[in-house]
């Protein structure tokens, strides 16, 4: 991209709008196979639940971990169950293309989610430089369904089973806050005090969490209000942010610099998901510098 270009792409995530053409939805679903048939639009499962009331939306993104993903799906029910509250669920499973074998993972999930489970297999790998059209798509997936509230999950998270419970109180006690947006899951020893790709100092508030004004993508937990700042887009990500290698996706600094100054990011303290005895299938150079593992007690 020229150096214009790079201009524009700022600019469009410092005004939270697009400034250049923006892709049809049918451009991010024909990305996917579903059910083994190629997409042209939303997958069927998603356009009979539109209108139903979900309630929450869990969406999970996947590569090369078929038992991990497993693993959080068959946690899913339990954490539903201990919610606290009636909850119509929808799971939303975006599994990039590499080499693992995930069919036997798919069963069990349709086994059991039914008709509350959409599940994507990307058609060729998306990889970290289409990390964006990965997250477009579960955008996509969110403005169909129109959920209360969405947690986001990556597929080498662990937590405990009271997770969705915790989840809902944090952010029951944030409802003072008609600013609130997001509840960021993930907390680690490391983490930036003073902001991460925004200049902000934590604030611990109490209840729980503490207002930090970033978050990542390992774990996060939203209403609706958050897509309607956002509009539902995910903004693609300069082409020149690959000339180093180390860089992340883009994703997490992308929307964490377009809510801030429109609403406010929380974190749980302590965190409320677990991660690091992955070694990284998308940053295995920046993990390398920092491990992001926080398993350990005070993590």
């Amino acid at each position: 991209m020229s150096r214009a270009g790079d201009v524009i792409r700022w600019l469009e995530v410092r005004l939270n709008r697009p400034l250049l053409p923006t892709a049809s939805d049918r451009a991010f679903w024909e990305l996917y196979l579903s059910g083994g048939v190629p997409l042209e639009d939303a997958p069927a499962q998603l356009r009979s639940a539109a209108g139903t009331g979900t309630d929450l939306l869990v969406a999970l993104t996947t590569y090369n971990r078929p038992e991990s993903c497993a693993r959080i799906l068959a946690a899913l029910p339990e954490l539903v169950a201990k919610a606290g509250r009636p909850l119509n669920v929808h799971v939303m499973v975006v599994k990039d293309a590499g080499r693992a074998e995930y069919s036997e993972v798919e069963r069990r999930a349709q086994a059991l989610f039914g008709e509350r489970l959409t599940w994507l297999d990307a058609r060729s790998p998306i990889g970290k430089r289409g990390y964006w059209k990965t997250y477009q798509t579960l955008f996509l997936g969110a403005r169909l369904l129109d959920p209360a509230h969405v947690l986001f999950l990556q597929d080498d998270l662990e937590f405990p089973d009271t997770l969705l419970r915790d989840c809902y109180a944090c952010f029951d006690a944030l409802a003072g806050d008609p600013h609130r947006r997001v509840l960021y899951l993930f907390a680690s020893k490391d983490d930036e005090p003073e902001g991460r790709w925004i200049k902000f100092t934590r604030r611990e508030v109490g209840a729980g969490v503490r207002l930090t004004q970033w978050f990542d993508l390992s774990g996060f937990f939203v209403d609706r209000a958050l897509f309607e700042l956002l509009d539902y887009r995910v903004f693609p990500v300069s082409e020149s942010r690959w000339e180093k290698q180390a860089y992340s996706s883009g994703v997490g600094e992308q929307l964490t610099r377009r809510v801030f100054g429109r609403g406010n990011v929380y974190q749980t303290s302590p965190a409320l998901v677990f991660h690091g005895a992955h070694p990284s299938e998308m940053n295995p150079e920046a993990r390398a510098v920092r491990a992001l593992d926080n398993r350990s007690p005070g993590g």
